[in-house]
Formats: C-alpha cells, sequence, structure tokens
C-alpha cells in the first residue's frame, strides 16, 4: 500500500482536537454506534501506540456544563433512559472560582482525546519506513489511468489495484464522485493560557475547553459554512473569545488560532465505497468531527470489502448517494 498525501499544514485532521464523547449535540443524543465504534477505536490505537512506542489515545473524564434550566430539565428527563450509562450528573463538581457553571452539569462515560497530529506523524513514520510514504498532490482526472484490473498514475510511476481518495473537504471538486451532497463546515480553534487554571478535565459549554499541558489549553469550534477555507478570521476568534469570556471566571491570553475545513456529507455519516462503473476507484470521506472515534471501525469495514472479506453497512455506503 502506498499513501500519497499533499502534506498541507492546515486540514481537518492536522488541526482536530480529537475528542470522543458519548452524548452529542444540543438534544443531548448518545453518539451514532457508539459502542462498536469506541470498541474498535481502543483496539486499533492501542495496536499502533504498541507499534509506534507512542501515547495516542488518552481516557479523560469530560464535564457538560448546562447552558440553562431548559438543558437541565432536558437531561433528567433522559438520564435514566437514553443516557442510562453514560453519564453522571446533575451536580458534577466544578471549581465556581474558575468557571461559571450556574445550572450545574454532567460528567461523560467513556470520553477521550486522540492526540491527532501525533497520530498522523507516527503514521506517516510507519508508512516512510515500509517506502510507502510519498509527498505529492494527485489530480483525479489527469493523473489516475483506469487499466484492466486496476489503476495507474504515470506520474508518480505507479501500478495498482485500486486507488481510494480521501480527500476531506477537497474531495468537492474530485469528476470521479459529481453526485455527493456535500454539507461542509469551517471550524476555528484558538490556543490558550490561562494562569492560575489547574483543570484537567475537558468542560464544555457552548465551546468545549481541552488541556493540553501547564496552563495552555486547545478551545474551539465555531461553525461555518459560508466562507470555506482554512484561514483563521478576527470574527472567529472573537466568538471563541466571547464564548470562553462566558464560561471562565480567569482572564486568559490567546497564543494560537487554527481553521480548517470538516468533511460533511449531507446525511452527517461517514461515507466508504466505490465508483459504480469503475471498482477499482474507492471513496473514503465525511467523518466530520467525529474522526477520532468513526475512522479505525469504518476503515476496517473497508478493508475487509475491498479484499472481498466483508460488505460495506448500507448506512455508511456511497451507493447510497450515487444510485
Amino acid at each position: 500500500m502506498v499513501v500519497i498525501d499533499r502534506a498541507e499544514a492546515a486540514t481537518a485532521s492536522r488541526v482536530a482536537a480529537g475528542l470522543i464523547t458519548p452524548v452529542t449535540g444540543q438534544r443531548l443524543a448518545k453518539t451514532w454506534r457508539l459502542e462498536p465504534l469506541w470498541a474498535a477505536a481502543r483496539a486499533f490505537y492501542a495496536r499502533v501506540e504498541a507499534e509506534t512506542q507512542s501515547s495516542l489515545l488518552s481516557e479523560l473524564e469530560t464535564v457538560r456544563l448546562f447552558q440553562d434550566t431548559t438543558e437541565r430539565a432536558a437531561f433528567v428527563a433522559r438520564v435514566d433512559t437514553i443516557l442510562k450509562g453514560l453519564v453522571s450528573g446533575p451536580d458534577v463538581p466544578v471549581n465556581a472560582t474558575w468557571f461559571d457553571a450556574p445550572h450545574g452539569g454532567f460528567a461523560m462515560v467513556p470520553a477521550g482525546r486522540l492526540d491527532v497530529a501525533r497520530y498522523l506523524q507516527v503514521s506517516r513514520d510507519v508508512f516512510a519506513r515500509d517506502g510507502g510514504y510519498f509527498v505529492g498532490e494527485i489530480d483525479p482526472e489527469r493523473d489516475v489511468e483506469l487499466v484492466a484490473g486496476g489503476v495507474r498514475l504515470p506520474r508518480f510511476g505507479i501500478a495498482a489495484r485500486g486507488i481510494v481518495f480521501c480527500q476531506g473537504f477537497s474531495a468537492v471538486s474530485n469528476p470521479w464522485f459529481p453526485r455527493v451532497p456535500y454539507n461542509f463546515a469551517k471550524g476555528e480553534i484558538l490556543t490558550l493560557r490561562v494562569p492560575g487554571l489547574a483543570e484537567s478535565r475537558t468542560i464544555h459549554r457552548g465551546v468545549w475547553f481541552l488541556p493540553i499541558g501547564g496552563e495552555t489549553y486547545l478551545a474551539g469550534a465555531t461553525y461555518e459554512r459560508d466562507a470555506l477555507d482554512c484561514e483563521p478570521t478576527p470574527k472567529g476568534r472573537e466568538e471563541l473569545s466571547a464564548r470562553l469570556r462566558s464560561l471562565l471566571r480567569l482572564p486568559f491570553d490567546v497564543t494560537g488560532h487554527v481553521a480548517a475545513v470538516r468533511p460533511i456529507v449531507q446525511d452527517q455519516r461517514p461515507t466508504i465505497g466505490v465508483h459504480p462503473d469503475h471498482p477499482q476507484i474507492g471513496y473514503f470521506n465525511g467523518l466530520g468531527s467525529k474522526g477520532s472515534l468513526q475512522a479505525p471501525f469504518v476503515a476496517s469495514q473497508f478493508a475487509d470489502f475491498l479484499t472481498a472479506n466483508g460488505t460495506i453497512e448500507r448506512e455508511i455506503d456511497l451507493a447510497r448517494m450515487t444510485r
């Protein structure tokens, strides 16, 4: 297997916080396919950690604070049904000198964080060690030649049984898959220094707030559906800063600011499959903001499909969009 990577500085994966939570959204919904996704993620990242002698996945206590009494009431109504076994609350302890939490909140279990930047680097190192990593950009229309039983990429000197496009936001211009409906969203993230704060948990309330060492934290993220680029903006910085001022009771300094576009398809499901007429051309996309949790399970299913050892579930099959 060969990986051809554009090695861009700002992509959804490279700037991602890697957060994994069992409860999501304003409706306090259980994360889609939580149990099989978590099991696959734990097993896969543990295997990569062992092979690369690195620490990648941390299971962190994660707290979500209620925005108002309405959200608290919605939680109480669900805590013994939909959310049973995933949360504790509604009055999880929070340091009132650090955070404004007048309505209480709940802790989520299991929850965690993947060090995505580190994961990408050690994975790249493994492929490079085996001669399977190249930096370059493929033009899907000009660089890919279909041949009997496979593809050729003459410019790269590669012949293979197939090619899988994992392009994220850039897939919108891939002529092989013009019928995939996208709903991309740009996200911006801040790096902060908060003197005097010693919180070890991830905190959510209108913004997620993630400790990364010492008095340094990450905070995010915005959702912008019009200006789809990877440029940080003053508007995004101020939006996040305003949310942080509502959450934090301590002053903070912004020390970093990044942005990227989340690869979201219209029904918000990961999407894998092959071209309906040219099965040697594959597609892997749509992980959105949950790639750290979803990717191992989805990639394993796709690998089984490509090696004739399994099928793709209809809910995530590219065919649902190209029929």
